[in-house]
């Protein structure tokens, strides 16, 4: 359900609920926070990232003050062992009926390891969670510094041999050293590459901004075997397409980089929860543009959890 940022009081919070959000410098991150009235949220945990900056630090501040009664949970994001540990620890240490979990800040590979948890909770026991994540607005260029590592986020690894080829695929997003760095370090034989729906877009600068990406990266490499688009707001509709889209005739070891939104990357998840011989690879960057990253979008997105966990075929 698509709805505007300035609605969201009245939709997520005509009542007390838990939150389950993750805090970042990003203005965004404290949007869904601060639509509960001063008080009102109780319970319910604020990821962190140990070691934040001063800015990371005034949301954290901010939406403390507004709701004194969250816990904060620290992630080392530098270790995605302890990082999965902390996001398993916590989810399960609450009652998620009625929740309200926030992912516009969680990093993708954090998005990753949360929804792999939350699909380990007991339906009777999430009933009623609903996850909200709002857009953005403009967003910086460039986004983040250089890429540090390239690895498999905990939960995905899928299933690697070394005897067969690598089939690469790749959702391009808005960064194209990122996308870079993974096609050089997996080395695949094939690269299969996708590209935002226009149609379906959050942003539609943002959307040319991603063609011109994705166009850029197609003349760099010869050994692209096939190109589809895909929806930047529709997790279902990623999934399907990935089923579609991903040749599966001859043995391969497939590997999935989410570059795009958040939406799309919880389209990789549930496409890998299904076939867990996939693997999905995160790149870590050293540093982001903090000041400038992004601003808040008009537009925010309302899924149910249930729905999200639903079976439904491509």
């Amino acid at each position: 359900m698509n709805i505007p940022v300035t609605d969201l009081s009245v939709r997520l919070w005509p009542k007390s609920r838990p939150l389950v959000a993750r805090l970042s410098f990003e203005n965004r991150s404290t949007v869904v926070a601060r639509a509960a009235p001063a008080g009102t949220l109780r319970k319910g945990i604020l990821f962190v990232s140990e070691g934040r900056s001063e800015l990371a630090q005034e949301r954290v501040t901010e939406v403390r003050k507004q709701h004194p009664g969250l816990r904060v949970v620290e992630l080392r994001t530098s270790d995605p062992l302890n990082t999965a540990g902390e996001i398993h620890r916590a989810i399960n240490s609450i009652s998620l009926a009625d929740a309200v979990v926030d992912v516009t800040a969680f990093r993708r590979e954090e998005l990753l390891m949360l929804l792999e948890v939350l699909r380990g909770v007991d339906g009777s026991k999430r009933r009623n969670c609903e996850l909200v994540y709002v857009s953005a607005g403009k967003m910086a260029d460039p986004l983040s510094g250089k890429v540090t590592q390239c690895r498999s986020v905990v939960g995905y690894a899928g299933e690697i041999w070394p005897t067969r080829p690598t089939r690469l695929v790749v959702l391009m997003g808005f960064e194209i050293p990122r996308a870079r760095a993974i096609i050089e370090a997996y080395e695949p034989r094939y690269l299969v590459l996708g590209r935002g729906l226009r149609s379906e877009s959050i942003n539609p600068e943002l959307s040319e901004n991603n063609d011109n990406f994705f166009k850029e990266l197609m003349s760099n490499y010869s050994n692209v075997e096939k190109t589809f688009e895909f929806s930047a707001r529709d997790p279902w509709a990623v999934a399907a397409e990935l089923e579609r889209s991903i040749p599966r005739s001859e043995r391969s070891n497939i590997v999935i980089a989410p570059l795009h939104t958040k939406l799309s990357t919880i389209g990789v998840g549930l496409y890998a929860q299904a076939h867990r011989d996939v693997q999905v690879c995160y790149a870590e960057v050293g540093a982001y543009n903090e000041e400038a990253y992004s601003t808040v979008g008009s537009s925010a997105y309302v899924l149910s959890l249930t729905q999200i966990f639903k079976q439904r075929g491509p």
